[in-house]
């Protein structure tokens, strides 16, 4: 499927943002995100959610990559019946997990990141290799009560 074409039945907008790799730049990541979710009413109760768990993904993309340069990638899909996100950087890349990891010591003070993806997202797809990672994140919207 093309971007900008909708699926049979489903509307769809996709946003993309490029986040420069430093801390500062992740306030940025969750005004963007706001702006680009709000017009749609159907994500309102999962706004605060998505964007957690977004700025928890790029957050580690941007602090685990020292090495990393270049920017960190970010696409958002909003459509009828879901919100997905990408996060994608060119670090060293990790094992990545297929299963969501246990909770973290509430006394820890790092280490809650894919924890809290995990938590408030309906999927959390990882990819990673010596070329970067690519972080998939899927809300599921229901439809609105009439």
């Amino acid at each position: 499927m093309r971007e900008g074409k909708a699926r049979k039945g489903r509307s769809r907008k996709v946003s993309r943002y490029t986040l420069e790799p430093t801390t500062s730049s992740l306030t940025t990541l969750r005004e963007f995100l706001k702006a680009t979710l709000s017009p749609y009413p159907q994500v309102e109760p999962y706004m605060e959610d998505i964007v957690s768990a977004t700025h928890e993904a790029a957050k580690n993309a941007v602090v685990h990559n020292p090495d990393s340069n270049g920017p960190v990638e970010v696409r958002c899909e909003v459509s009828d019946d879901a919100v997905v996100i990408e996060i994608c950087d060119r670090g060293r890349g990790f094992k990545p997990s297929n299963k969501p990891p246990p909770a973290p010591d509430p006394e820890a003070l790092a280490g809650r990141g894919m924890f809290l993806m995990y938590s408030l997202m309906d999927k959390v797809e990882t990819e990673s290799d010596l070329r970067g990672t690519r972080v998939r994140l899927i809300k599921r919207l229901q439809p609105a009560l009439s």
